[in-house]
């Protein structure tokens, strides 16, 4: 994943000019909202096990079929696994 300042600096290098006062604000703005990402992000990690639970959930139950013999939850072995790939 590029940084904010990796994306600034090539854009104006593609363009042929040092980085703006315009980019340098934005840089500046992203470096200071990282705390409020940062929060974001432990925030959603945090709550992981239970947004992953409730999309294999919704998904089981939306789509019945797959409990059925030779499908993806026919048993708990694979609904376990099913529950960890929907958490990566």
């Amino acid at each position: 994943m590029k940084s904010v300042v990796t994306t600034v600096v090539t854009a104006a290098d593609a363009a042929g000019r040092f980085p703006s006062q315009n980019d340098l604000e934005a840089v500046q703005g992203n470096i200071q909202r990282a705390a409020a990402r940062l929060e974001a992000a432990e925030k959603l990690a945090a709550g992981l096990d239970a947004v992953t639970r409730e999309a294999g959930d919704a998904c089981f139950n939306k789509y019945a079929y797959l409990k059925q013999p030779g499908e993806a939850g026919e048993n708990q072995v694979k609904v376990d696994k099913c529950y960890r790939d929907l958490g990566h």
